[in-house]
């Protein structure tokens, strides 16, 4: 679909509403900030400051009006009294009614125009989401997931609201779902529905599937074996404008290793993992390390890979969930035990091995 760059903010000849929304439904951030403009000042359509405060959100991300719009205290105050307003209102359709319950959860979480209040959004969130609103189930799901807002940490709950703010259309929980059937958080693991779920979110363009599906072509995860998909979707990750997931680095990095979907090419390789490092990744760390142990794509040096082994095993990211890096520590020890990059050490080899042991142990037991 070719979509029109909404720069205007007042109506003209040229400007169509009509074609506006369906390039704001399509993801097309400039659009939504456009339609959102509209909606705020009732250009168009009906004044309403839920769908706007909802439209500068999808766009906030990609769109930097939509993110100062939201950023300034007047349009915050403005809208936290509007919603209060419109929630108490008769005349609403309940769509509407919904929205407004959800988008002033939304002001109560993040603080727009009202006191940052996690039990106070919830509450409105749980209201939206029992009138059917997909964004306020999503909001639930989440909290249920990681106990906010008051809410025990429940992944059944959280399952079944994902599954609700999916089916009620909510592209956001299409990803989510298939981290639950691929995790088998709150649903029992089923690879082939995680599968079938990545592949709706990233028919959505959600960035974050491109990366899940390309792991799943390259590993056989509820799908075929096929690396030509598995490059095709992890370069689809890379060349996005904005955030790249180290894991879509390293995924086609992987795939140069071995020659698998591509023909092989150890530089290739490096350069990849060496922007994955640059994100702090701990696996990349390990990774590129072997590289240089073993002198693919790379000069062999022993120094080098002794230094990125140590950083991947105290890499430590309690909101990644990861405490260092088990393979990493084992290769200190035998770097240490043989005297390849650093003095020989025994002492220092044993501690390295037991780190190891208890981090997998660890990693076991969870």
């Amino acid at each position: 679909m070719i979509m029109t760059e909404y720069k205007i903010k007042y109506t003209s000849d040229k400007f169509d509403i009509d074609k506006c929304r369906e390039s704001a439904e399509s993801g097309y951030s400039p659009a939504q900030y456009q339609l959102g403009q509209c909606y705020e000042e009732g250009i168009g359509v009906e004044r309403n400051l839920a769908k706007a405060f909802r439209l500068y959100w999808q766009a906030s991300d990609n769109c930097r009006p939509a993110q100062e719009r939201l950023n300034k205290d007047t349009y915050q105050c403005q809208l936290a009294k509007w919603l209060k307003k419109a929630v108490k209102r008769k005349d609403f359709l309940s769509t509407d009614l919904a929205e407004a319950m959800c988008m002033l959860g939304s002001c109560y979480r993040h603080g727009y125009g009202v006191d940052c209040d996690m039990t106070s959004a919830v509450e409105w969130w749980c209201k939206a989401a029992e009138l059917g609103d997909a964004y306020a189930c999503d909001c639930m799901g989440y909290c249920y997931s990681i106990e906010q807002g008051g809410m025990p940490k429940d992944l059944e709950q959280a399952f079944a609201y994902y599954q609700k703010a999916a089916e009620r259309g909510y592209a956001g929980a299409y990803f989510t779902l298939g981290l639950c059937y691929s995790e088998g958080n709150g649903v029992g693991r089923d690879d082939e529905q995680a599968f079938l779920w990545f592949k709706k979110a990233a028919d959505n363009d959600n960035p974050m599937a491109w990366v899940e599906l390309g792991n799943c072509y390259a590993t056989g995860r509820g799908v075929t074996v096929n690396y030509k998909c598995a490059v095709e979707w992890y370069r689809k990750a890379i060349d996005i404008d904005g955030y790249v997931s180290p894991d879509a680095l390293r995924g086609l990095a992987n795939c140069y290793a071995e020659g698998h979907g591509v023909e092989q090419n150890w530089k290739k390789t490096v350069e990849l993992y060496r922007k994955a490092v640059v994100m702090n990744d701990a696996e990349a760390q390990y990774l590129l390390a072997r590289c240089y142990a073993n002198g693919n794509g790379v000069e062999l040096d022993m120094a080098e890979a002794v230094k990125l082994y140590k950083k991947a095993a105290n890499n430590v990211c309690e909101n990644k969930g990861y405490y260092g890096h088990a393979g990493a520590m084992r290769c200190l020890g035998d770097c240490y035990a043989n005297g390849e990059g650093v003095r020989r050490n025994a002492k220092q080899a044993a501690d390295w091995y037991v780190k190891a042991e208890e981090l997998e142990s660890a990693s076991k037991s969870l």
